[in-house]
C-alpha cells in the first residue's frame, strides 16, 4: 500500500544535543556489553539510539528492546526514518514506536503495510474507535504476522460467550485475545466462569486476558487461602452482574485487582502477607500446575494408543 509520508514528527521535547549525545554513549556501551550485537555500522546504530532519544524513551528501555532484537540495528537510519514517517501517517505516536518496530520487524523490511492495512480494517468492522485501534496494534504487534486469518476466528469465538459490545471493549483492553490460541482463552472462561464465579462485567472491567492461565489460578487461589476470596453463590453473582449493591454478604477484590496488579500490591491489599510468601506460593502452584499439564498429556497419549489399537 502507498503510504503518504508526513515527515518524521518528534512528539517529544527534543533532549540538548550534548545530552543525546552523551546518553547515545552510554547505551552503545551497555549493548556492547551484551555481545549480542551482530557485524554493523556504529555510526549508523548510534543515529539509530539518538533516533529514540528524540521519543523520550528511556535508556533502559532502549537497551533492553534493541538488546534483545540487535537484527533492528542492522537496517539503515534512513529505512528507520521511512518507516517511523509511515506509522506517523497512520495516527501512531512516539511511545508506539519502538514496541511496533520491535514486535515487528516486518514493518522495517516493508512488508507489513498490507498486513497493518487488513487489521485496521478488521478492528473498524469490530466498531473498535480509531485511536483504539492504533493502541490494539501498538500493543500486540503480532497481529502484523503474515496470516491474519486466524484473528477473525479469535474474534467469532469470543462472540459465543460475550456480546458485539463487550467483545469491542475486551479487544482494547486485551489485545492478545486476537491471536491467542482460542483453547487457552477458552480455559481462561471457563475458569473464570466456573471456579471464580465471575461474569462479563467484571471481566471486561480488566486486562486478565493477558495474564497466563497459570497466574489466574495462583492469585485465585492465594487470595482463597488467605480468607479474601469466596466462590458467590448464583444468587450473588446475578446481583452483581446487574451491579445491584444490595448484596454486599462477600465482598471479594475484584478481578483486576486481583490480577492486574504487582505482587507487592496484591499481598499487602488483600491478604497481609509478604511478597517473599507468596513467592514461595507461587512456585508451589507453578510445579502443581506442571504435573497437572503432564498428566493431562500422558492421558492424551494413552486415550491415542488405545484408539489406534481399536
Amino acid at each position: 500500500m502507498q503510504v503518504t509520508s508526513l515527515g518524521c514528527r518528534s512528539y517529544a521535547t527534543k533532549l540538548p544535543q550534548r545530552d543525546i549525545e552523551v546518553q547515545a554513549d552510554d547505551i552503545w556501551r551497555e549493548l556492547c556489553d551484551t555481545n549480542r550485537l551482530p557485524a554493523t555500522d556504529v555510526h549508523n546504530c548510534r543515529e539509530i539510539i539518538k533516533f529514540l532519544l528524540s521519543f523520550k524513551y528511556q535508556k533502559s528501555h532502549i537497551v533492553r528492546d534493541l538488546s534483545e532484537n540487535a537484527g533492528l540495528l542492522q537496517f539503515p537510519m534512513s529505512r528507520w526514518k521511512e518507516t517511523v514517517s509511515c506509522l506517523q501517517s497512520y495516527g501512531f505516536k512516539g511511545p508506539h514506536i519502538l514496541p511496533l518496530l520491535t514486535g515487528c520487524h516486518m514493518l522495517l523490511h516493508g512488508t507489513a503495510w498490507n498486513n497493518l492495512q487488513e487489521v485496521l480494517m478488521f478492528l473498524n468492522s469490530a466498531h473498535v474507535p480509531y485511536q483504539r485501534r492504533l493502541q490494539v496494534v501498538a500493543r500486540n504487534p503480532t497481529l502484523l504476522s503474515d496470516d491474519t486469518r486466524p484473528i477473525a476466528h479469535n474474534y467469532g469465538n469470543l462472540l459465543k460467550v460475550f456480546s458485539k459490545d463487550e467483545v469491542q471493549t475486551l479487544i482494547a483492553k486485551n489485545p492478545s485475545l486476537l491471536t491467542d490460541p482460542v483453547e487457552d482463552t477458552n480455559k481462561k472462561i471457563n475458569y473464570l466462569y466456573n471456579k471464580m464465579g465471575i461474569r462479563s462485567k467484571e471481566i471486561m472491567r480488566s486486562c486478565v486476558f493477558e495474564h497466563s492461565l497459570a497466574h489466574i489460578i495462583t492469585r485465585h487461589q492465594f487470595a482463597e487461602h488467605a480468607g479474601v476470596y469466596k466462590m458467590p453463590d448464583r444468587h450473588e453473582i446475578s446481583a452483581k452482574e446487574m451491579n445491584l449493591q444490595t448484596v454486599v454478604a462477600y465482598a471479594n477484590p475484584s478481578l483486576s485487582d486481583l490480577v492486574d496488579t504487582s505482587n507487592a500490591a496484591f499481598v499487602h491489599s488483600f491478604c497481609s502477607m509478604t511478597v517473599a510468601e507468596y513467592k514461595v506460593f507461587e512456585a508451589m502452584m507453578a510445579e502443581e500446575l506442571h504435573e497437572v499439564t503432564e498428566d493431562d498429556a500422558d492421558s492424551d497419549l494413552s486415550d491415542s494408543d488405545s484408539s489406534e489399537s481399536e
